[in-house]
């Protein structure tokens, strides 16, 4: 199992941290849903290299071409204190770019073969910021109904799916701690998406929405600096 080189080079920040689920959804005429999930998700690691030199751009060279590109799917990675087995490079192009004489700059990028089923309780209710706050700001809120509606020669005819409006928030943040990114990670994954339901609280009317999930199966956890994170997802109210 070749082992991806963490060091001489070792990446710089930004780095980029993505996971995408795949959740079947089927809405009934009462507009509740049943869902399925169609995958353990694909996990993925952007790694920046913004200035490198000759030499340690032919490492990463030697293990893209080790690799044959795409094709070799045990690539292990060690990451943030735990290995990720059965990886491959996500593309069989790797540029670098020659910023300045002998200096380079360009981002690899590895993705899971099949994630491992995931571990661990999902909560209840969707994770507070270690301050208590639901999310930081900015922050939207929306409120939403499911109209149908046809033009015909005669105008317009419309009809509700619901008449009651569902909200929907933005949660999460742009400068957090490693625990708070971990913790709306964990709680995402665990959730599997958009498959599982949990609870939200409204930050303004302090009102717990019993049945939400998230509104996306995709997520991005974006390590700006080594104390400093960046994650944000929607969470959907459900009928």
């Amino acid at each position: 199992m070749p082992a991806y080189p963490t060091s001489n080079p070792a990446w710089k920040t930004p780095v980029t941290r993505s996971l995408k689920f795949d959740t079947g959804i089927m809405q009934g005429t009462n507009g509740v849903e049943q869902r399925w999930m169609r995958d353990l998700g694909v996990e993925t690691w952007s790694l920046p290299y913004p200035l490198i030199t000759l030499a340690q751009r032919n490492t990463l060279f030697a293990a893209f071409e080790a690799a044959k590109g795409a094709y070799d799917q045990t690539i292990s990675l060690a990451f943030d204190g735990t290995t990720y087995t059965g990886l491959y490079f996500d593309g069989d192009t790797l540029p670098f770019t020659e910023s300045r004489p002998t200096m380079y700059s360009g981002t690899v990028k590895l993705t899971t073969t099949v994630r491992p089923v995931d571990s661990g309780t999902l909560p209840t209710d969707f994770p507070n910021l270690s301050t208590g706050a639901v999310t930081q700001l900015p922050y939207t809120k929306s409120s939403g109904f499911d109209t149908v509606s046809v033009r015909t020669d005669g105008g317009r005819f419309a009809y509700p799916k619901r008449n009651t409006a569902l909200h929907s928030w933005t949660a999460g943040g742009t400068v957090l701690t490693k625990a708070e990114a971990q913790a709306v990670w964990d709680c995402f994954r665990l959730a599997g998406g958009m498959l599982k339901s949990i609870a939200f609280t409204d930050p303004d009317s302090i009102t717990r929405y019993s049945n939400c999930r998230f509104l996306s199966d995709s997520i991005t956890w974006t390590i700006i600096a080594p104390g400093q994170h960046s994650i944000t997802c929607a969470i959907q109210e459900l009928a």
